[in-house]
């Protein structure tokens, strides 16, 4: 499997978290047993776009359902698993929700746990990528394309971007976001530009934070109990459930499976 990030850098930094590149069209198929990816809860929305291949993900009602080559999703609240159901080329862009509403005119609450088709929410403006990640020859070019359309399309609605309300969401680990607002207009602020309260984005981004650390070869070295009290967390047995409730898994087991399960390459990205 070939997985990899691509952060951006300068003023669309601002906008996007990442691109997203996976490949398993080098992979003996078909597998020998259900070829899943396990991807935690967060708070991003993302443009994903299949060049090859095709997943699918329960529906509404439970039943698994492929997705489309086009799709757009909202916050995550929960953590969700993928089937792959042939050999796969993925390109995904991972947006801050507040960038993502001004850059598409969509609304993260009402996508909120949701996978939809993107050719029934895009407009016509957006109507040309699929065509053209298709025509670059690699996850580079396609990169650098992506990009240069982002870049675009940001400076032209950045002067409507709240810099304070996207500083406070990009910062949130162990405090609560401080606007200079009251808390009532917060929770109004978050909600009509994050699709989520500050509560929820905070125990996501916090989660989000304990991943990073899990994964990150580099890290200072730490036991359990000191991660959960840097993060801010009660103790080491509140970070336990949050990470088993929006990661699948305990950071204990958690830790091992970024290393060595490929159904848990979204984290090692």
């Amino acid at each position: 499997m070939h997985a990899w990030m691509h952060h951006p850098q300068g003023e669309l930094a601002e906008a996007v978290h990442g691109i997203g590149f996976v490949s398993t069209v080098d992979e003996l198929w078909p597998p020998a047993q259900p070829q899943l990816n396990r991807f935690p809860a967060m708070v991003y929305c993302s443009l994903n776009f299949f060049t090859a291949g095709a997943v699918a993900l329960p529906d509404d009602a439970g039943e698994l359902r492929a997705l489309p080559d086009w799709v757009v999703a909202g916050p995550r609240t929960r953590p969700v698993a993928s089937l792959t159901l042939a050999p796969l080329r993925t390109v995904g862009v991972v947006l801050y929700p507040d960038a993502f509403a001004l850059l598409t005119g969509l609304s993260p609450a009402a996508l909120q746990d949701r996978n939809d088709p993107a050719d029934g929410l895009l407009d016509e403006s957006w109507a040309d990528w699929p065509q053209a990640l298709r025509a670059c020859p690699d996850d580079a070019a396609q990169a650098a394309w992506i990009e240069a359309r982002l870049a675009e399309r940001w400076h032209a609605v950045r002067g409507r971007w709240d810099a304070e309300l996207g500083a406070s969401l990009r910062s949130i680990v162990d405090s609560a976001p401080e606007l200079g607002v009251g808390e009532r207009q917060t929770q109004r602020q978050y909600r009509t530009h994050i699709g989520l309260s500050p509560a929820q984005a905070r125990r996501l981004q916090r989660m989000n934070a304990a991943v990073y650390a899990l994964r990150d070869p580099n890290s200072p070295a730490r036991t359990l109990a000191d991660l959960a009290a840097e993060l801010g967390y009660a103790d080491q047995a509140h970070m336990a459930r949050e990470l088993r409730q929006l990661a699948f898994l305990p950071p204990s087991r958690l830790e091992e499976h970024i290393g060595t399960d490929p159904e848990y390459w979204p984290y090692r990205l």
